[in-house]
């Protein structure tokens, strides 16, 4: 039996959790109707992009306070929620954390970024524990946040724990090679190609759900980001769009086909199936699971 899931590719407003919050409680009043059993928005979506360790610190202190309410709304209108990822102070460190929430207002999963983007390392701790497998309204499920779409042992792992459906939440963009030259030095070249545009970012997603024989769900921010840079320069991330459902052997293929403000509703199916059959195609998961020895390893 399939199951009805919005993708929000929405833009937060930058330091405006508040407003934030309010777009996350309309969206899913708004499809109220729809028979939508769980709600995803992008990475940072309650706060925006902050940068700078004071601001992502008070942030992060009020974690606890934000996700009560969003425990509230889910269990008010009866959905799971995945609501992004925002700042956790724990411990004397701060985190880029992602929970989910089900439909009866309560956390069955928690997760913190464990393969940090470069602009986030100096203010961000890399999380102790892996992402776990937990039983979702999609079946067996794992929840990862943007740059851990690159990690291999992440997926490796995933297999191992029969997961059938990867969760990603991401605020990936396309221009950050201004920002990324401030801080990292001059490049020897000149490119007219935007870092990891959106090409390259859609044929990587559908590569892991192929070489891993996985679902996965991919949610991105929408349009232009505006933000506050920690030089106190305005700085715009332009998202790189992508945001998407995709299952082996096409068994689901849904994407938004623009960078553009836009939700995304699909109805997924059982994948149990798709990764059988593409077992017997490939045998990746049997590969993975014995230890095949690879000669890149």
């Amino acid at each position: 039996m399939s199951k009805r899931i919005a993708l929000c590719q929405l833009n937060p407003e930058a330091g405006k959790s508040e407003k934030n919050f309010f777009t996350i409680n309309q969206t899913i009043k708004n499809y109220a109707e729809e028979k939508i059993k769980l709600f995803i928005f992008p990475e940072d979506f309650l706060n925006g992009v902050l940068r700078g360790r004071e601001d992502i610190l008070t942030a992060g202190k009020k974690f606890d306070f934000w996700i009560n309410r969003l425990c509230e709304v889910a269990k008010r209108y009866k959905v799971d929620l995945i609501p992004g990822s925002l700042p956790l102070f724990e411990k004397g460190k701060l985190f880029n954390t992602t929970i989910y929430i089900n439909s009866e207002g309560k956390i069955i999963n928690q997760y913190s970024k464990t393969n940090l983007w470069l602009s986030e390392k100096d203010d961000y701790s890399v999380s102790p524990n892996s992402p776990k497998v937990f039983q979702s309204v999609l079946g067996k499920t794992m929840q990862i946040i943007c740059w851990d779409l690159m990690d291999h042992e992440l997926f490796e792992e995933a297999i191992k724990q029969e997961v059938e459906w990867i969760i990603n939440v991401s605020l990936w963009y396309t221009n950050q090679s201004r920002d990324l030259e401030r801080k990292r030095g001059k490049t020897k070249n000149k490119y007219r190609i935007p870092i990891r545009r959106s090409e390259r970012l859609s044929s990587i997603i559908e590569t892991r759900s192929t070489e891993y024989n996985l679902g996965i769900i991919f949610c991105n921010i929408g349009g232009i980001h505006k933000y506050i840079g920690q030089d106190g320069s305005h700085d715009e991330a332009r998202s790189a769009g992508c945001t998407q459902a995709i299952a082996p052997l096409d068994g689901v293929r849904k994407i938004i086909g623009s960078i553009k403000e836009k939700i995304l509703i699909c109805d997924i199916p059982e994948v149990k199936d798709y990764i059988y059959d593409h077992e017997i195609f490939y045998g990746r998961r049997e590969d993975i699971k014995t230890n095949y020895p690879y000669s890149l390893k």
